[in-house]
Formats: C-alpha cells, structure tokens, sequence
C-alpha cells in the first residue's frame, strides 16, 4: 500500500471515530457522562433544586454528593424520573448566599470517579413562619398550645405574643427556630415576627389564632379558617362538613401550604383544605367535620367545634 493511500485511510479513520473521543462509551453507544441539566430556586424560595441526568445503565445504587465552590453541603433527593436511555433526579440544598456560585455534583460508577459542574446566580429569600399552622384567623383545636417559630435567610428576629416581647432568641444553622407557650388567651391572639432582611430591609409577619380557652367565642362580624386536615389523593381522605346553628355563614374553600420539619431538619410543606366562616349573628353554631380515610373506607365523624358568637 502506497503512503499517500495510508493516509487517506488514516484521514477517514479519524473522521468516522473522532465524535467519540473524549467519552467512554459503554455496550450499545451510549456516553458514559452525566449532566447538570438546570438550578432552579425552589417553590418555597428557602431552598434550591439541581436536577441531574445520567445514563439509565448505570448501577441503580449510585450515591451523590453535591459541592458548592468546593466545599460539601446537605442535599436530600426530592424527585426522579427517567427517559429511554436517561435517568433524570433533582436534589435541594441550601444555597448558603447570593450571587453566581459554582456547583459540582459527584459519584463513583466501577470505581470511577464521575462529576458534572455548573453553576447558578444563588438566591435568598426571607422567610417567616409557623411550623404546623397557617396563622391567618386560624381557629385552634385540640389541647397542643406551642408555637415554633421557624426562619430563613434574616438577622436580628423580634418576637411578641399579644404585644408583649417573647424572650430567647432563633437558633440554628441554615433554618433557625425558635419554641415557647404563649400566655394564650380566650378569642384573637396574635404573633407578630420582624427582622432584617440581608439587603437591609424590613420584614413583618403577622399571625392571628383564635384559641378556645373555656369555649370558641367569636365576636359579631369576625371571619376565622377551620382547618379539616391534608388535602388528599383520588383515594383519599375525604372530608364532609355540617353547620348546626345559623350564627355561622360558610364564606370559602381555603387551601393553605402548612410547613413542617422532617426528622433530618428540612421544611416540607402540605396543603390543608378548611373553610372561612362569618360570625353573622348571635348565637351558637356546631361545626362537625366528618373524614373518609380510604376510597373503601366509611365517612366517620372525625370531631366538631361549638362556635358562640357575641
């Protein structure tokens, strides 16, 4: 073979096989990489989402580890999906600060070390709340009377039940929070919660609670939310509701986004479905709340409030 006929070879050799280099191929063709396909803020502002994609014939007990500018940070799995030859998972973390920061996502495939980088313009966004309840016009049931205040992202909380200053301060790490009994007292409380903001603003939260003390008493004209519980599936629970009473006006449906804290120290949030009602006239009312665990379960009474309005 002449060399000029080599070299022409060499030349649609390299043409034909060159795409490929730089990435492992595993049977069948596929790339043996993974990508950081977005970073997203999260629903709830507090957090944020890297949603990574890897290939499908990879070992199904991969473990991740996520780092923002070098350093290692918590990260929980919050959702996954795949396509035909792609597995696609999205973890939430803790953004730690504003502005553009890096971001590398890591694991081991056979031994091998594997990561994908990127990065993203972090966000924080201020937050107030109270773990376990609304806050607006809520009435209160059942004999449990803490509150837990829980924050993000701001300096310097104040705190006051009814007016009158609540001692100790906020505590934590990436989420603070702060637990105590308020001097509850019979009708309309509220919990006011201030701080600063990072950017040097203001930030006001205001929760209001009616607590039952001796007996629910509504004054004439006030509206309060009657929680029922989580807002269900197609196979359940379902909830019915029946007034007693004409002191009541049913006025809406109310959904609202309670947030709670899971055993590793995460905020996660549930829809609870209620109804706001109006203290239209004096009297008495009784609220009944029936539930339905189960599609194949039976409605039962779940439990009922006696409302006075004066």
């Amino acid at each position: 073979m002449s060399n000029h006929a080599l070299s022409v070879m060499l030349v649609l050799l390299f043409l034909l096989t060159g795409v490929n280099m730089g990435k492992a191929t595993e049977p069948g063709g596929q790339a043996n990489t993974m990508r950081i396909i977005s970073v997203q803020p999260a629903a709830n502002g507090i957090y944020a989402v890297v949603s990574l994609e890897y290939p499908k014939s990879w070992e199904s007990n991969l473990r991740f580890t996520l780092e923002l500018n070098g350093k290692p940070v918590r990260a929980r799995k919050a959702a996954g999906g795949s396509s035909i030859d792609s597995n696609i998972v999205d973890f939430i973390f803790f953004p730690k600060r504003a502005g553009m920061q890096n971001i590398a996502v890591k694991t081991v495939v056979n031994g091998r070390s594997v990561d994908a980088k990127s990065s993203f313009d972090g966000k924080q966004t201020p937050f107030i709340g109270v773990l376990g309840h609304g806050g607006d016009r809520e009435l209160l049931g059942g004999k449990d009377r803490e509150i837990t205040v829980v924050s993000a992202n701001i300096v310097g909380a104040r705190i006051s039940f009814n007016g009158k200053d609540v001692q100790g301060k906020l505590s934590g790490s990436e989420i603070e929070t702060l637990s105590f009994t308020p001097a509850w007292r019979q009708g309309k409380n509220v919990l006011t919660v201030s701080a600063n903001k990072f950017d040097g603003g203001l930030i006001v939260r205001n929760f209001t609670f009616f607590c039952p003390g001796e007996g629910m008493v509504l004054p004439l004209g006030e509206t309060a939310v009657v929680y029922w519980g989580k807002e269900g599936s197609k196979s359940g629970p379902f909830y019915d509701v029946k007034i007693g009473g004409d002191a009541l006006a049913q006025l809406r449906d109310v959904r609202t986004n309670f947030v709670s804290m899971d055993n590793d120290g995460w905020l996660v949030s549930d829809s609870m479905i209620g109804k706001e009602f109006r203290a239209q006239k004096p009297g008495s009312a009784v609220i009944r709340i029936f539930m339905k665990p189960h599609l194949l379960e039976k409605m039962e009474l779940d439990r009922e409030l006696t409302i006075t309005v004066r």
